[in-house]
């Protein structure tokens, strides 16, 4: 793959809960785990679902970075002011580069 196509930086947060010393209640939180160079390719089509007399627009978009065996579904990347919540991980040859499908969170 070529490099000069990872034109994105984008920044892969990880989900962090606490308990609050002064008030002991649960403190959730989202820590930046790290900043990487991507290739993004915005889906061009959503998907809708119809429920409960609503309609959702779900917008799709793949991520593709260098491998890190540290990535998760629990993840979330934050591009352009937008949050990306991670939905999959697939490796691409031979865990060089990983592909992260997410779903734009609203």
């Amino acid at each position: 793959m070529d490099a000069g196509k990872f034109d994105e930086l984008v920044t892969i947060e990880s989900y962090t809960e606490s308990v609050s010393s002064n008030t002991g209640q649960h403190v959730r939180s989202w820590s930046t785990y790290a900043q990487v160079w991507a290739q993004v390719k915005e889906s061009d089509f959503g998907s809708e679902l119809v429920g409960a007399e609503r309609v959702e627009h779900k917008t799709r978009v793949n991520f593709i970075t260098r491998w890190d065996a540290g990535f998760n579904v629990k993840m979330r990347i934050n591009w352009g002011g937008n949050y990306y919540n991670i939905l999959n991980i697939a490796e691409k040859e031979r865990r060089l580069y990983a592909n992260l499908l997410t779903e734009l969170t609203s």
